[in-house]
């Protein structure tokens, strides 16, 4: 019987950083350019937040 010791628990905010992105163009004058329409990473990015904010509430208690 195998055990998977790190199971993946979802995505941090610096795994969804823009410059990882597919659809990244780069930076022009300070702004991030997007090729596309609607940033794709958009649901990873808000469960990263929420997650973050979990660890560091649970952090202090």
């Amino acid at each position: 019987m195998k055990r998977i010791l790190n199971k993946f628990k979802g995505y941090t905010l610096a795994d969804c950083d823009c410059k990882y992105c597919l659809y990244y163009g780069g930076k022009r004058k300070g702004k991030i350019n997007c090729l596309a329409e609607k940033c794709v990473c958009e649901e990873e990015i808000k469960h990263a937040k929420e997650a973050y904010c979990r660890e560091r509430n649970n952090r202090w208690k």
